[in-house]
């Protein structure tokens, strides 16, 4: 059930949740339904075009990339999982990171290079029992990929907030208070206030900024690659939210 709500409040499952309404509904209730159909069909539009993402980013993608000299004063640098590809081809049938967490492991592993800094990469199993962690996931493709070793894995965590929870229990026993934290731009802002309530100090290392796209007559021409932004968008926006709500 609670899968089920994650995704209708998403586009592009909310939009046809719309538009089935309204279908259902046209008999009974036209103008409620022409409404519901309508709504359904130019948001789903409007996600698909790159002005949604412009707005969408607005008070989501506000930190800047440090310089070299701020970044080196974290103890740690702080990489957050972001989900798995199980059973994937290209890695003998294994499971191995996502897009996301490998884009966020090619950023942290060029601000360790320059910085010299430790990595901590977090998260879990998410329910998989009997599979590897995301950390151990990312471990693994942090070696293969960029011959770096993490110097500590955090195994247990599910969510944004436990990614926190969980590592400050590692950070603290290392005594680190300093950390760099490595994740898409759209998502720290979420993810900082959740180490700061533990007492860190976290220096942004913003990666995945929103492409907007260019202007003119294309620009109106919808893309799934824009409504796959704007999910991300209107994801964090929701996760924002329930965060603060629950705080």
């Amino acid at each position: 059930m609670i899968t089920f709500l994650k995704f209708a409040v998403l586009p592009p499952f909310a939009n046809i949740l719309l538009v089935t309404a309204g279908l259902l509904l046209i008999r009974r209730l036209p103008r409620i339904g022409w409404w519901l159909i309508a709504l359904g069909a130019i948001t789903l539009y409007l996600l698909s075009i790159p002005t949604a993402q412009s707005v969408l980013s607005i008070g989501l993608e506000d930190h800047p990339v440090p310089s070299v000299e701020e970044a080196s004063r974290a103890q740690a640098i702080v990489v957050l999982g972001g989900g798995r590809e199980t059973d994937a081809p290209h890695w003998d049938g294994q499971d191995t990171v996502a897009e996301a967490p490998l884009a966020r492991l090619a950023e942290a592993a060029r601000w360790h290079r320059r910085t010299g800094s430790p990595l901590l990469l977090t998260g879990g199993r998410n329910g998989m029992e009997d599979a590897e962690s995301e950390a151990q996931l990312m471990a693994r493709m942090l070696d293969e990929a960029f011959n770096i070793q993490p110097k500590w894995l955090e195994h247990e965590s599910r969510d944004t907030r436990e990614n926190a929870e969980f590592s400050a229990r590692i950070l603290n026993a290392g005594n680190v208070d300093t950390i760099l934290l490595v994740t898409h731009a759209a998502h720290l802002t979420r993810a900082i206030p959740e180490f700061e309530r533990l007492g860190f100090e976290v220096i942004p290392a913003p990666m995945g900024f929103t492409h907007t796209g260019g202007s003119g007559e294309l620009s109106l021409l919808p893309r799934a690659y824009y409504l796959q932004q704007s999910t991300r968008l209107v994801y964090e926006h929701i996760g924002r939210l329930y965060y603060w709500l629950t705080r």
